[in-house]
Order: structure tokens, then C-alpha cells, then sequence
């Protein structure tokens, strides 16, 4: 589909693991400092080393995490379903006296469809 709205997930996504990280990193700083009543001089060393370990957790994990998880394909698949099934539910919504499992199958039927596997196809 859109090659900038992927890009901008992805981005979104990437920048997300690598707060978590530094946020789960400085934690862990903190927790240390304080337990160990550590000097001004190690807290530093503390503090620096773990700026190092978070870019490198974020360079060699996050970054590699999310440009597998949120691949082109994935992410297309994904939009897709989610605007079949809004689409349903707005159908429903406008007082189609349908019960809410059967637009789910068909939603999900219409999803399905493009698959030539057989394990996605529904029964």
C-alpha cells in the first residue's frame, strides 16, 4: 500500500522500543545507585555505561525486532483487516439488524479470500 505510512509505523514502533529500553536501563540505574549508596564518581560511570548498553541494546535488538515484526507485508495485512472490519462494523452499526459474529465471518471471509493457503482459509 503507502510506503510513507509503513515508514511511519515502523518509526513509531522503533522509537517506542527504544524508550522502553533506556527508560528500563535508567531503572535500573537508579535502583543500583541507590541500593549501593554508590559515590558521585561510580554513579557517573554507572550512569555512563548505561547510556552505552542502551544504544547498543536499541542498535543490535529493537532496530532488528522491528524491522521483522513490522515488514511491508505484515503491516498491509494488518491496515487491511482492520479497515474490513470497521468497515463491518459501521454497517452494523447503521442498524443492519445482522448479529455481530456473522459480519465477523463474513469480515473475516473477505480477508481470507486473497489467501492461496489453505491453514488461513476459514472453515
Amino acid at each position: 500500500m503507502s510506503s510513507r505510512r509503513n515508514i511511519f509505523i515502523r518509526a513509531i514502533g522503533t522509537l517506542a522500543g527504544d524508550l522502553a529500553v533506556g527508560i528500563a536501563l535508567a531503572s535500573a540505574c537508579t535502583w543500583v545507585i541507590q541500593t549501593a549508596a554508590l559515590g558521585v564518581f561510580l554513579a557517573f560511570v554507572l550512569w555512563l555505561l548505561a547510556v552505552v548498553a542502551s544504544l547498543a541494546v536499541s542498535q543490535h535488538v529493537v532496530h532488528p525486532v522491528a524491522k521483522a515484526l513490522l515488514s511491508d507485508r505484515r503491516l498491509d495485512d494488518g491496515i487491511a483487516a482492520a479497515q474490513s472490519l470497521a468497515r463491518e462494523l459501521a454497517r452494523f452499526a447503521q442498524g443492519s439488524s445482522t448479529p455481530p459474529w456473522d459480519f465477523m465471518r463474513s469480515s473475516f471471509g473477505r480477508y481470507t479470500a486473497g489467501f492461496t493457503s489453505k491453514a488461513f482459509r476459514p472453515r
